[in-house]
């Protein structure tokens, strides 16, 4: 039977899924800090650099554990232990939101299973941090996180990715970022992108162009820190005679929603876009139903 788990209606066991600062300490939240210090476990993805955090904010947590992609199955028994002592558990990742590229599914799919509330404390994400500053229209987006090393498994991916709706935003580490706009520059040269470095960071910056501009770019520097690449929207449309245009579904939405403000109905102002922009209404109506 269905049933909603409230997450503050009573004592006991609980989850705390935390977004933690992806570089800025003055990111961190009050909220955060709270849970931090009342949680009877935190569950950090490496416990050194949860503990810088940690002893920054004057914060000795009651326990400190390990909880990585390395020791989730063995780690699994203590989290349910912990949970019918009815205690609560406190999921920190490195950096950001435990679940988004981090460790942290199996310990909400496992809360959920012993039946213990879900709560999440949300945060920084470096994924909203560059759509929002990318210049690309932020709705709808794609979120694809760290793309495949696996040359099979990686062309499967963009092969999904010529098909995706509104921008698209990938993670990527320094040592990969050169071979990776290689081959998305091998597959979209001309598509346009953003490339966010060290967001939040004291050497964040932004580099806009081409893939193809952003590979040549990134061979003349040395790459350091973390990144995060945004890519704008593109959509194959196919006919009888194969590919018939390439445009951008994001700038269609955001010419509906124009029209819609202005006064234009729905259907007049998802007919209009569609022409002008070469996508097709069905996905336009669809993603711009009020």
């Amino acid at each position: 039977m269905t049933e909603m788990v409230a997450s503050f209606a009573t004592e006991g066991p609980r989850l705390y899924v935390c977004s933690t600062p992806i570089g800025n300490l003055q990111d961190v939240s009050l909220r955060l800090l709270d849970v931090l210090r009342t949680a009877d476990v935190v569950a950090a993805e490496d416990t050194r650099q949860t503990r810088k955090l940690l002893t920054h904010f004057d914060i000795h947590p009651q326990q400190l554990v390990s909880y990585h992609e390395h020791n989730l199955r063995d780690r699994a028994p203590d989290l349910m232990r912990w949970w019918s002592e009815g205690k609560t558990i406190a999921l920190v990742t490195d950096a950001g939101t435990p679940g988004i590229s981090d460790p942290g599914d199996d310990a909400v799919g496992l809360a959920i299973k012993q039946g213990v509330p879900v709560v999440p404390v949300p945060g920084p994400s470096a994924v909203l941090a560059a759509i929002v500053a990318s210049g690309l229209p932020s709705l709808p987006f794609t979120f694809v996180g760290f793309l495949p090393r696996v040359n099979r498994e990686l062309r499967k991916v963009l092969d999904d990715l010529d098909r995706a709706l509104g921008s698209v935003v990938l993670y990527e580490s320094p040592h990969r970022l050169v071979g990776t706009l290689e081959k998305l520059a091998e597959r979209w040269p001309e598509r346009q992108a953003v490339l966010a470095k060290e967001l939040t960071k004291r050497h964040e910056g932004f580099a806009r162009g081409t893939l193809i501009e952003l590979a040549r770019y990134v061979t003349e520097v040395h790459p350091r820190g973390e990144y995060v690449i945004v890519l704008a929207a593109v959509v194959s449309q196919r006919g009888d005679e194969g590919v018939v245009e390439a445009t951008s579904l994001a700038q269609a939405v955001a010419a509906v929603r124009r029209a819609m403000a202005e006064g234009m109905s729905h259907s007049e102002a998802v007919q209009e876009a569609a022409l002008s922009h070469g996508v097709r209404r069905r996905d336009l109506y669809r993603l711009t139903l009020p």
